[in-house]
């Protein structure tokens, strides 16, 4: 399943749990603490504590800073497609 490494005040991570939310994606909410320094559970997965970011059954998508088009391109291409191949 995938996980969506996130804070809810963040404006970028807002936009992707709306894209989830639209293509009816089942995913699971890590909501991550303000400080880049504290997330240490992101920075040992995805090598970096930017959000939000993706691990997708084991593709994983690090965030990059104030940007989130490539997890939004990479959520429309899987995603997407297999909600109009159900429809």
């Amino acid at each position: 399943m995938l996980k969506l490494y996130q804070r809810e005040t963040c404006p970028y991570c807002k936009t992707v749990r709306e894209r989830l939310t639209e293509l009816q994606v089942t995913y699971i909410n890590i909501n991550l603490p303000k400080e880049r320094s504290e997330r240490v559970q992101l920075i040992e997965k995805m090598g970096v504590p930017f959000i939000p970011a993706i691990d997708d059954e084991g593709y994983l998508i690090p965030g990059k800073l104030e940007e989130n088009n490539h997890i939004l391109d990479y959520i429309n291409e899987k995603y997407a497609k297999n909600l109009r191949q159900h429809n």
